[in-house]
């Protein structure tokens, strides 16, 4: 499904088929797959859970960073707001979560995401919920983008960051040494011809030599790196 332009892989959230879910305990819910983690061993789905619905405590064998993106999510006497992110580490369960007015998440999965039901929680403390509110901005590595990490620990390779990039800033045409995957939140970004808005996604693929992305208003972008 990807559109593959100057080095870029280009997703536009319309062209990817709505998958309906039954989970382990009769829930059932959609989500959108925009990579099944085949290729870079990063699996990126956005998750539309149903009107006051909520996910037990469970536990899978892989590791995932959710995110946040429409409406809030209830977590261990927190209300989590977009942006706000969970760190679920393999086999440390954990929830459970509440979705009062339904809710639109990114998840972001290293590993298997087969979940089961448990009743206790682990001694095991890896798992974090984050509140983007509560984190500075600061100055990225690219001219006219302020950075906020979400996770940076905990997640294998995987970074967690939000972007907030300047109206005419670009990201710099180069080789890129590792895999970044960028949804867009607010804004939106024009690369290899195309125009990509809100929930599309720009990957920019390991060993890629790719073009100039530019953004012509002010954006917001979630972006997922693999180090």
């Amino acid at each position: 499904m990807f559109l593959n332009k100057d080095g870029f892989d280009l997703l536009h959230f319309e062209d990817i088929p709505w998958t309906h879910r039954v989970r382990f305990d009769g829930m059932k819910s959609r989500a959108r797959i925009y990579t099944d983690g085949s290729d870079y061993g990063l699996r990126m789905t956005l998750v539309d859970f149903p009107f006051g619905s909520t996910e037990p405590r469970h536990v899978h064998p892989g590791t995932h960073v959710t995110t946040v993106m429409k409406n809030r999510a209830l977590v261990d006497g927190l209300t989590l707001k977009p942006l706000d992110a969970i760190l679920g580490p393999g086999n440390e369960p954990h929830g459970p979560l509440e979705y009062p007015e339904g809710c639109n998440l990114i998840s972001c999965f290293q590993g298997s995401n087969d979940h089961s039901a448990v009743k206790q929680l682990s001694t095991e403390k890896n798992y974090r919920l984050v509140l983007a509110d509560e984190l500075e901005w600061r100055r990225g590595a690219i001219e006219g983008i302020e950075e906020k990490t979400l996770i940076d620990r905990g997640a294998g390779r995987l970074l967690m960051q939000v972007w907030r990039c300047a109206a005419g800033s670009v990201i710099p045409a180069g080789l890129r040494e590792s895999l970044c995957a960028l949804f867009v939140v607010e804004g939106s970004i024009e690369a290899a011809g195309e125009q990509l808005v809100t929930w599309d996604l720009l990957r920019l693929p390991p060993g890629a030599q790719h073009g100039i992305a530019r953004f012509p208003q002010d954006a917001t972008l979630l972006a997922a790196t693999m180090r």
